[in-house]
């Protein structure tokens, strides 16, 4: 501790005075004996006040000596120093918690004997523990062995799957790590849309080998009956138009996986891709290409606004009309009116099909638009589909800006519908062939089956 000459000037001084008092009394002894009782006494209750002081050492220190102040100001100092480190090392924890938190993923930091000493808020929800058992062991909590293997390091690669406790439908994926001797950390994620990718990747594998052995089956039976040297002319033409069907099949389902492909890898459509289409025109060719796929008991309605126009590409939108169409006509088997429909509405215009045919269970209708998902899988494959018709729709319509709307009753039928904004009437002009009026068209479409 360093001493300067100001705090040598208060002890001398009154030592001299004390020197004096003695001198002037005639007792030495007992001048310099009261000066260091005073000098004692003001120590004392400058201590005291310090003591004081320092049971709030934030308030400003007031002391009367010099050197008590000095020290109290530069401990309150010190003090605040400290205080303000300690305050920006709470608000980076803090940050760090929050940041921490915010992770999708859930992890729990372990003691060594397994008990839980901190885990985020996704932890929590996918074991199904509140805060107030944070405390408590981990394997008591989930009650899963592969929990207890996983902790004693029985596991290979540290990494196990199991239900979640809250639902069992979704599967958790647990990854432990060791951190120190006395510590660990216990890292869960949810993996119950990746399995569904993945058992979805494994199915359309699946499918697609089946789609194609089926046809392929029957091009190579006829092949090898075309092997036969002794064959006749007129059964080898037989056999030659009967290859003609499995490899249309082939090529549809190729073609169809080639769309699909395309559609779900490609952006959205830029401006040079995107017209004016005029539905009416277009929906009145597409009834007329679904005339080949009807059979004589169905009878196509066409009902379609004139100078009804919306912006799009035309291609994708013929394809998302042909194939809600065809669509309606193979799930009418028992034939019946199947309406076609295009009309103004609130968000611009309004497409529409909607067939009298067998309908479709309420449970499958979120699955429609699945690849190779079929409600009847014998009579569509008998017409010759893939099973990704409605597939292509669902993204046609996403890059369009539209979700297709499916309605169904079991024994009455089905409506597929979607909507687009329109551009206007004020835009037919623009086409040479407007549609014919509504009675017209209905006429002309009822006449063709007729036939």
């Amino acid at each position: 501790m360093r001493f300067s000459v100001s705090d040598m000037v208060r002890p001398v001084t009154c030592l001299v005075s004390g020197g004096f008092v003695g001198f002037a009394s005639g007792s030495m002894g007992w001048g310099v004996a009261a000066t260091l009782a005073v000098w004692i006494a003001f120590g004392a209750i400058e201590f005291l006040a310090f003591q004081r002081w320092s049971r709030a050492p934030l308030s400003p220190p007031r002391q009367r000596s010099p050197q008590w102040q000095s020290t109290a100001e530069r401990l309150a100092s010190s003090l605040g120093g400290a205080r303000g480190r300690a305050r920006r090392l709470v608000e980076e924890l803090r940050w760090l918690q929050r940041t921490l938190d915010t992770i999708p993923d859930g992890w729990i930091v372990l003691q060594r004997s397994g008990v839980i000493e901190l885990a985020n808020q996704t932890a929590s929800s996918l074991l199904g523990f509140s805060p107030r058992e944070r405390r408590r062991n981990l394997t008591a909590l989930a009650r899963d062995p592969s929990i207890v293997a996983l902790l004693e390091d029985e596991v290979e690669g540290g990494i196990v799957e199991m239900a979640s406790p809250v639902d069992e439908s979704r599967r958790l994926e647990l990854r432990h790590l060791r951190v120190d001797a006395d510590r660990s950390i216990v890292l869960i994620r949810d993996v119950t849309i990746l399995n569904r990718l993945l058992t979805m990747r494994q199915d359309f594998i699946a499918n697609v080998s089946h789609e194609l052995r089926t046809p392929l089956t029957v091009v190579m039976g006829y092949l090898e009956a075309l092997e036969d040297e002794d064959i006749d002319r007129e059964t080898l033409r037989s056999l030659l138009g009967k290859l003609n069907a499995p490899a249309q099949r082939m090529k549809a389902l190729v073609d169809d996986l080639l769309t699909l492909t395309r559609l779900e890898s490609s952006p959205a459509p830029r401006a040079d891709d995107v017209e004016l289409v005029n539905v009416p025109a277009m929906l009145t060719s597409v009834v007329n290409e679904a005339r080949q796929l009807a059979s004589a008991k169905h009878r196509i309605l066409l009902d379609a606004h004139p100078g009804l126009v919306v912006r799009g590409v035309p291609a994708e939108l013929h394809s998302a009309f042909m194939n809600l169409v065809t669509n309606a006509i193979q799930y009418s088997p028992d034939g019946g009116d199947v309406a076609v429909r295009w009309r103004r509405c609130m968000a611009g215009a309004r497409f529409e099909v909607e067939d009298h045919g067998r309908g479709i269970p309420r449970e499958l209708i979120s699955r429609l638009t699945e690849r190779f998902f079929r409600v009847d899988v014998a009579n569509s494959r008998a017409h010759g589909g893939t099973g990704l018709g409605l597939a292509i729709v669902k993204h046609i319509l996403r890059r369009h800006g539209t979700e297709l709307g499916v309605e169904s009753q079991l024994g009455k039928g089905s409506l597929f519908s979607f909507e687009l904004p329109a551009v206007g009437g004020e835009h037919a002009d623009e086409y040479d062939l407007p549609p014919p009026p509504v009675e017209r068209a209905t006429e002309a479409v009822g006449a063709s089956r007729a036939e």
